[in-house]
């Protein structure tokens, strides 16, 4: 929240002035998620939307209030192109892949730790989620290909305002929260939000979560602004690693969707504590500077399940049908501490034929992560289409899988140009050069260690033609970095001689149209994009098992995003992807249960879909004797995927309907929300032996008490 330093003061200004005569000017305001949205995604300099020659899209609060949302998962089905996958989530965090590929997510603009072993997402204090398609490490650093998901919090006000919610619904879901907002003094405003969330779960995969988050921000004069802001998280996530698995015959097996074969005594435990504190100078309209500091520190504790064969091992002398073997259980403990100070100058200059936004910065940042795993065996579950799951608790010693200390430690120059020729012409240039030191030091299965210095260099370049007021066409190329350090990750992401990391590599070419129609009611933006991700590891036939550089994807699609207001009270948001996701690696996999050996090449990445799509209205009845009723519904289609590299395991496709209905007053409002109406069996992504089914027919109310 603390980049949005100046918008603040501005506000502050404005509210000292409130006593002046109103003016009302039409058009002046953009409708929330439109192409005239201005946002920090992208650009960094709250640039809107129709400007950017990339494709970024706004989730607002307003769509995020009327569908209900509680998670992140929810959010994301507003986005095209955005799916949820298990790979780094592991059941109890976050991870999408966007466009075909592993993405990241940023707080405020700023880095909010890894995706891989990430945490729960609650929307407590959400503002707005702006979401950027392809690589941004010209603009953020060294990164995922997919994409980039900044979340936007709410800001401290100048005047007092109080919200108290709950919600409580199926599954034992139970919730309250607290959103207090106002000044402490002439010059400091603050803002506390509290939530408190329970639940039994769906499958009883349960979920706990306390967080306070207090920010403060301090209008020292009317050029200078302090905002100082602090999260605390407790997060309990209990992780389902295998759904319902695959058996020999390449089914997902027909039992209930509640049958579980997790071991009962998983958890995740962890605690978050980041602190924000951001300075932002305004020398004048033109020329402004911001300097941040974020210490992010993390702990995480969990035991989850890993490995698992279904159906018959077809390979061995004597067949186990209808057997699950190769079960194992993990604990894992990271201490992570992330700490990032950036410092940036935007410098607007020129005339009104041309008119440059530059933007220059240099950010410096240190993360440290000690983990340790250790792996235990479990029994078989002797009949997958009547599983007892035989483990009460972990038995035997346990084999150290690694004990290893992590380092990164980086500093990056950086610019950008954005250059305005008139009204009609804009074009945008960025380039980034960061230096990084890594090391990956500890056992795991042996003791090498690896240590290196890199030299990175990314960029993005783009132009946009707007012949109208409502008419934008764009162009943008793109390109990325990424050394994958996480704690997730063996050391694949190292050389043979295990002394150097080598990054991989990504690219993004794109063209679109972003068009208002309708006198601006009706949004719509169009990209078609081919994004490359190339040099991750793998292990190719005949290498002995060492892994080289020699991984590639690509995915090339249409995506469609859609937002409006054609008529009183109806909002419509829409969107579809039609993509190809292809493994373009040599390498051969083999699944020793069904005695099949085959290349990668050609086939999907796991957990992807090609196809989804998405639509969402919702309507407030307009008669005077039924003002404030409302009621609204969705339908959310995702394509079939793969479970496996080879492609053998098939998700199904599936569709799902939900639905709202409900009431608003200016100081109260309920809602009832309904999701999955038809009781529709489907399974939302892939997991290592089979899939995750999908919540069962479910209702949850919600009330807010305004004050």
């Amino acid at each position: 929240m603390l980049v949005l330093a100046a918008a603040v003061s501005t506000a502050f200004a404005a509210e000292e002035e409130a006593t002046l005569p109103s003016v009302t000017v039409k058009g002046a305001q953009a409708r929330p998620g439109s192409i005239k949205s201005a946002v920090q995604a992208g650009s960094k300099t709250d640039t809107p939307v129709r400007d950017l020659p990339a494709s970024v899209v706004v989730v607002p609060k307003e769509v995020l209030r009327d569908q209900g949302v509680a998670d992140m998962n929810q959010a994301m089905t507003n986005v095209s192109g955005v799916q949820p996958v298990m790979g780094g989530g592991y059941g109890f965090a976050n991870n999408y892949a966007i466009r075909g590929q592993a993405m990241r997510f940023l707080r405020d603009g700023y880095a909010d730790g890894t995706s891989q072993n990430g945490y729960w997402r609650t929307f407590t204090d959400v503002e707005r989620i702006e979401v950027l398609k392809g690589p941004g490490s010209a603009l953020y650093g060294a990164g995922q290909p997919g994409g980039t998901i900044n979340v936007v919090t709410k800001q401290p006000r100048r005047t007092f305002g109080a919200e108290l919610s709950t919600t409580v619904g199926s599954f034992g879901t139970v919730n309250a929260a607290a959103d207090i907002t106002g000044p402490l003094s002439s010059n400091v405003a603050a803002r506390l939000i509290v939530n408190s969330e329970k639940t039994d779960g769906w499958r009883d995969l349960s979920r706990e979560i306390k967080e306070v988050l207090p920010s403060i921000t301090w209008a020292i004069n009317d050029s200078s602004t302090l905002s100082v802001d602090y999260d605390h998280r407790e997060i309990k996530v209990k992780p389902d690693n295998y759904g319902l698995p695959f058996d020999n015959k390449r089914q997902i097996v027909p039992v209930s969707r509640e049958t579980k074969y997790y071991s009962p005594f998983n958890y995740s435990e962890q605690t978050i504590d980041r602190l924000t504190v951001a300075h932002e100078w305004t020398f004048s309209s033109d020329l402004s500077m911001r300097t941040a500091l974020i210490q992010d520190r993390r702990s995480l504790d969990m035991l989850r399940n890993a490995g698992g064969n279904a159906g018959n091992l077809s390979t061995v002398a004597v067949p186990i049908p209808n057997q699950m073997t190769g079960r194992n259980a993990r604990t894992q403990s990271d201490d992570a501490r992330y700490l990032n100070l950036q410092n940036e100058l935007v410098w607007k200059v020129g005339g009104p034929l041309v008119r440059h936004t530059i933007l220059g910065g240099v950010e410096l940042s240190d993360t440290k992560v000690d983990t340790k795993r250790v792996s235990y065996d479990l029994p078989n579950i002797t009949d997958i289409y009547n599983p007892v799951v035989p483990e009460t608790a972990l038995s035997g010693t346990g084999t150290v899988s690694f004990d290893r200390h992590i380092t990164s430690r980086s500093w990056a120059l950086y610019a950008q140009d954005q250059i305005a020729f008139g009204e009609q012409f804009k074009v945008r240039a960025g380039l980034r050069t960061e230096r990084l030191k890594v090391a990956d030091e500890g056992y795991m299965g042996t003791s090498k260690n690896v240590h290196d210095e890199l030299t990175l260099t990314t960029g993005s370049l783009g132009a946009v033609w707007q012949p109208s007021a409502q008419t934008s066409f764009y162009a943008g190329w793109s390109n990325g970095k990424f050394v994958n350090m996480a704690t997730e990750q063996t050391r694949v992401s190292a050389s043979a001689d295990g002394l150097t990391a080598k990054p991989e590599s990504s690219s993004q070419m794109e063209v679109g149209a972003k068009l208002s129609l309708l006198d601006g009611k009706l949004d719509l933006t169009t990209a078609l994009f081919q994004t490359r991700r190339e040099g991750y590891y793998v292990t190719l036939p005949g290498s002995g098992g060492v892994s080289t550089p020699d991984g590639n994807d690509k995915t090339h699609g249409l995506e469609i995003d859609l937002s409006a207001q054609p008529m009183a009270g109806l909002t419509t948001t829409a969107n579809l992807i039609l993509q190809d996701a292809t493994t373009t690696s040599n390498n051969v996999v083999t699944n020793s249960q069904l005695g099949i050996s085959s290349s990668v090449n050609g086939k999907r990445p796991t957990g992807v879909a090609n196809t989804a799509a998405r639509l969402w209205s919702a309507y407030r009845l307009q008669s005077s004797s039924l003002k404030g009723w409302g009621f609204g519904g969705g339908i959310t289609y995702k394509g079939n995927s793969y479970a496996d590299g080879i492609n053998l395991y098939e998700v199904p496709s599936y569709t799902v309907v939900d639905a709202q209905v409900f009431y608003e007053t200016k100081s109260w409002d309920v809602a009832l929300n309904l999701r999955n109406l038809t009781d529709r069996r489907y399974f939302t992504n892939a997991t290592f032996s089979g899939a995750l089914p999908g919540e069962g027919r479910s209702a949850f109310l919600t009330a807010r008490f305004r004050f």
